[in-house]
């Protein structure tokens, strides 16, 4: 059990996950944490008779189902940031397994009344228990149930598979008001070619692990290192040009930074979808348009 300021989190398998105090509880994945997670927590907070909690699972539900590596807009520890900075009061994390995916909806609802769940805070098309075989109206029979609509964008459902399509098609902008924040990936500094240092603008090359990435191509980014905040231009792709690699790649020239970045763990926040990824015949045409990159970055973050 960890004890954070305000939230304590546990994570575990659900037997072992214990609470005695009344809860209002909300349930999901939570990728992201957009505005209609925001708007379920929100909810989740509203009642005087009990303490707020979170319920989410790791892995990823569909990467125990699928076998697949699942790609996620956030990871564990930003999920945990995020949700201590919305000031839920518990956070359980339960270890998603083949025993826990078998659990029938009527399992699953003892599992919650030993976790003195009082009231469940949950959209229309919740399901839970074996293949989702438990639904909404098995809830209201158990606990005190607050169902809330979805939150739409221009007739579209806020989504986390909606918010990685606005990333891949390169709409940051629309994405970062969803998010209500801008879109975040973080990752330690890894040794890359090394080419950026050779031509004038040294790189440091992120493992992004399995953070989604957006559309490939150059960004305006704000870099966060050591809890300080660097103005910064990203490549994001496959270095074209110059050592052509078959996995993207997520490279940022960190502006009025000086020092030894290997290892550090970075956060790179996107801005500004400048420009597409371009293969260059010239070495100095990629070297002027990377200058002009610079400074369109410069001056749309100032």
């Amino acid at each position: 059990m960890v004890n954070n300021e305000n939230m304590q989190t546990q994570q575990n398998t659900y037997e072992n996950i214990k609470n005695d105090e009344p809860l209002t509880l909300t349930i999901g994945n939570f990728d992201g944490l957009h505005l209609g997670h925001q708007n379920l927590i929100k909810k989740t907070k509203m009642y005087n008779d009990s303490k707020s909690a979170v319920m989410t699972f790791d892995p990823h539900p569909m990467q125990v189902i699928t076998k697949r590596d699942l790609p996620v807009l956030m990871n564990f520890d930003e999920k945990q940031k995020e949700l201590e900075k919305l000031g839920i009061n518990n956070f359980f994390v339960v270890n998603f397994n083949s025993d826990f995916s078998k659990l029938s909806p009527q399992m699953f609802i003892d599992f919650l009344k030993r976790l003195n769940v009082i009231r469940i805070v949950v959209g229309r098309d919740f399901k839970f228990g074996y293949k989702g075989q438990g639904n909404v109206d098995d809830l209201k029979l158990h606990f005190d149930t607050v169902v809330v609509d979805d939150l739409l964008h221009n007739n579209t459902r806020i989504s986390t598979s909606y918010i990685k399509l606005l990333l891949e098609s390169g709409d940051i902008k629309l994405a970062k008001k969803l998010l209500n924040k801008s879109y975040e990936v973080s990752g330690k500094v890894v040794h890359g070619d090394k080419v950026g240092k050779l031509i004038g603008y040294p790189t440091a090359n992120i493992d992004y692990k399995n953070h989604f990435l957006p559309k490939v191509g150059i960004y305006a980014v704000y870099v966060k290192i050591d809890g300080k905040t660097y103005l910064g231009c990203a490549n994001l792709g496959h270095n074209p040009t110059l050592n052509y690699s078959t996995q993207r790649r997520l490279e940022v020239f960190i502006i009025d930074y000086d020092g030894n970045l290997y290892d550090k763990e970075l956060s790179i926040s996107f801005e500004h979808y400048l420009r597409d990824e371009v293969k260059y015949e010239k070495l100095e045409d990629m070297l002027k348009q990377i200058a002009k990159d610079v400074k369109q970055s410069v001056d749309l973050l100032k």
